[in-house]
């Protein structure tokens, strides 16, 4: 299938201008491959737990299905790159709308204080460095692409690249929505190599909706099946669950405040791992040495904003809450 110099650059009016040429530069070249990076990123990574912090918060909140989310969000990146290096007149609009859609999620980003973006993966880019590059795409799409002539929305698009955009977006979609839902519930190994069979999250994470487990009994819960080692909810009395990743410094700075020594009730130490396993580097100290420990298997991406403090009394959840040395809720003196 030939695609003619003419039809991908349509090169007499549009270069009549450092203006008009920057613009072609920007929505043909520039703009999509931003676009393809991402979308390919997210390919390799195949992991919603590395979605933007705001989208996985309040679309979460929402019942939104995140990998859902992540399967869009990469077909949707391919299929806009394709589209505005096949259609030049669309590339203006298109790259316009999509870039649009990220400024506010980067905003909401930097208001949760998110360290990475989300846009490339397990790349992790700062939410202010994307911020900068999207608002500056924005800009120079939207002033330098209105002076390129090639670039101008017309009622009549060219038969042949409009024919190879749909079904290059049909195939972006079909990559897109093949990612991800490699848990099944089949056997998934522990960080000592055992193995546990349950029925693990079938799409490969799990966002815990911690206001339903509330005046529930630890048991009934979906989470308690997945945890290995000491058994939450057998305690009479007062019982805390702490949620911790190994490498996380506001878990190692609440275990060295609250429960360093005699404890206030029996506690079980669950330790979170990535989906690849526990982390091996930047390691914190473990500073609750009289707490019962268990673990969650890896394979899964456990969207635990650690630490995480839960309250049993009797076996039945009374709070659970993401905390901080300095605001242990939960907590009862």
């Amino acid at each position: 299938m030939a695609v003619t110099t003419k039809t991908m650059f349509e090169t007499g009016e549009e270069v009549s201008s450092l203006g008009g040429a920057m613009g072609v530069a920007l929505a043909r070249v520039v703009v999509p491959l931003y676009f393809g990076i991402g979308g390919v990123l997210k390919i390799i990574d195949a992991s919603p737990t590395h979605l933007p912090a705001a989208l996985i918060k309040w679309a979460g909140a929402g019942g939104v299905d995140l990998l859902y989310l992540l399967r869009l969000s990469i077909a949707g990146e391919l299929a806009v790159a394709g589209l505005m290096i096949l259609v030049p007149r669309l590339a203006r609009p298109v790259g316009l709308f999509l870039l649009g859609l990220f400024l506010p999620v980067l905003i909401g980003d930097l208001m949760l204080g998110a360290s990475s973006c989300g846009c490339f993966g397990a790349v992790a880019v700062s939410p202010w460095v994307t911020l900068v590059i999207d608002g500056g795409l924005f800009a120079g799409l939207l002033y330098f692409g209105g002076k390129a002539a090639s670039l101008r929305v017309t009622k009549i698009l060219p038969t042949l690249p409009v024919v190879v955009a749909g079904l290059w977006v049909v195939l972006s979609f079909m990559v897109g929505f093949a990612v991800g839902g490699t848990a099944n519930g089949n056997s998934v190994s522990n960080e000592n190599g055992v193995s546990m069979v349950t029925e693990l999250p079938p799409d490969g994470f799990y966002l815990p909706q911690y206001e339903s487990w509330i005046d529930r009994p630890w048991s009934d819960l979906d989470v308690s099946a997945w945890i290995d080692g000491a058994v939450p909810g057998e305690t009479q009395g007062a019982e805390y669950l702490l949620f911790y990743r190994k490498d996380c410094e506001h878990c190692h700075e609440l275990m060295e405040a609250w429960f360093f020594g005699p404890l206030l009730a029996p506690t079980i130490a669950i330790a979170v791992p990535d989906r690849k396993g526990f982390p091996t580097e930047n390691l914190q100290a473990f500073d609750c040495p009289e707490c019962s420990l268990a673990e969650m298997p890896k394979g899964i991406d456990w969207f635990f904003q650690t630490p995480v403090l839960v309250r049993l009394e009797d076996g039945i959840v009374r709070c659970v809450a993401e905390v901080t040395a300095a605001d242990p809720q939960c907590l009862v003196f």
